[in-house]
């Protein structure tokens, strides 16, 4: 096993062209929390994460994690729109657990994968801000420490997590577990690969995961246009005359002595 926080800036090399594609810089997780579904890789960004070319690598091009680089299957990279819309595991970390029977474990602050084929192994019990000032204050109090199986029936909530009673393995996991393992054999060029067959297989339960930026924001209330404005703009109205069309009929009378008053004088007279 190892540790999700150690593969967060680490290199990844294109072992196929022999080139450094960057560094992880988060771990992309299948919503069933069985499995990675990939990787966001950073290369050429600054010391304080900024610029930089990204790129999404799918967990079915990965070839291997070692103890100083993961490497990769240049020819088997995808871009794959949907990995940008998955879980990452920042958004598991920071979740409380609690047992079925009310008992609180502690807040999740780490993953552990299986480097053979990034199956999810479990999740790491921390103690939490809380937990570790009330250990300062009272140092006899009992720590516990182990991770919650990834395979176990898990209720997901946005800030909870309940989990069954024995689904936690309890004691320290060893971030180094499986370093020292025989790297497995190769295989030919068309056989499937641990990653890749891993990351191609059918799930065997229902999503739990989400992104939390996928939490829908409320929405914003709009001032209602004012009933009837439209219907009255377009209802036709009647007995509607022109301007010219309105003025005041004048009698025969009334026409003749305008026509005198406004009639030119004579320039002739003396």
């Amino acid at each position: 096993m190892i540790k999700g926080s150690q593969l967060i800036g680490r290199a990844v090399i294109d072992m196929e062209a022999a080139e450094r594609l960057g560094k992880i810089r988060e771990i992309i997780v299948q919503r069933d929390g069985e499995r990675l579904a990939g990787f966001m890789v950073v290369h050429g960004e600054t010391i304080v994460r900024s610029g930089g070319k990204r790129r999404m690598i799918p967990a079915s091009a990965v070839y291997s994690i070692g103890p100083d680089a993961m490497t990769v299957r240049g020819s088997s990279i995808q871009e794959l729109a949907e990995l940008d819309n998955l879980p990452r595991m920042s958004d598991i970390i920071g979740h409380k657990m609690i047992t079925q029977s009310g008992r609180l474990l502690g807040v999740i602050d780490d993953m552990l994968i299986n480097r053979e084929d990034g199956t999810i192994v479990g999740f790491v019990v921390g103690e939490g801000v809380r937990s570790k000032l009330e250990n300062i204050l009272n140092p006899q109090r009992s720590k516990l420490h182990g991770y919650v199986r990834a395979d176990a029936d898990l209720h997901v909530g946005n800030e909870l997590i309940v989990v069954p009673d024995d689904a936690l393995i309890e004691g320290e996991p060893s971030a180094r577990e499986g370093d020292q393992k025989t790297a497995p054999a190769k295989t030919d060029e068309g056989d499937s690969h641990p990653w890749e067959a891993r990351a191609l297989a059918e799930p065997t339960r229902p999503s739990i995961w989400t992104r939390r930026k996928e939490t829908p924001a409320p929405a914003q209330s709009k001032t209602p246009a004012e009933p009837g404005l439209k219907t009255e703009t377009a209802r036709p109205v009647e007995n509607y005359q022109p301007a010219e069309d309105a003025r005041p009929e004048t009698s025969q009378q009334d026409r003749e002595d305008e026509a005198v008053t406004t009639a030119p004088k004579d320039q002739s007279q003396p």
